[in-house]
């Protein structure tokens, strides 16, 4: 089999990650001359960060989310009244772990809805 044909068949057997990699991956070899093993690691490597990566986009799609905010975002001077350690205990997601919930209260414009998208927006990728 020849190049062609190898990235013909990893796509057949929905390998696109390392289809995508070979190429690369084949020069690498034959500059470095590595252990096979370590090429071979090398492109299951590129496969799973592609099936990563596809599925992690595929959450954010189907989240609704139309933008990315994050806590890093917030301006925390905007509302110094906001509980900070409350948000970001929030942010790591322990009370859905735990099977909880969280309410977030407050007067409109105090900053709410965007720590709300930020922890969906955190828990989008998650595996929880």
């Amino acid at each position: 089999m020849n190049l062609i044909e190898i990235e013909r068949t990893l796509r057949q057997l929905r390998l696109s990650g390392m289809a995508d990699t070979l190429s690369t991956r084949v020069m690498e070899a034959q500059v470095g001359q590595p252990p096979f093993l370590e090429t071979l690691a090398n492109l299951l490597q590129d496969e799973l960060d592609r099936r990563r990566s596809r599925l992690t986009e595929r959450r954010y799609k189907r989240s609704g989310l139309d933008e990315r905010p994050t806590l890093a975002d917030f301006d925390w001077r905007f509302n110094p009244k906001l509980p900070r350690a409350a948000c970001f205990e929030l942010h790591t997601l322990k009370f859905v772990g735990e099977g909880a919930n969280a309410l977030i209260i407050g007067k409109p414009g105090t900053g709410k809805s965007h720590v709300a998208k930020a922890v969906a927006y955190q828990a989008t990728p998650a595996r929880l």
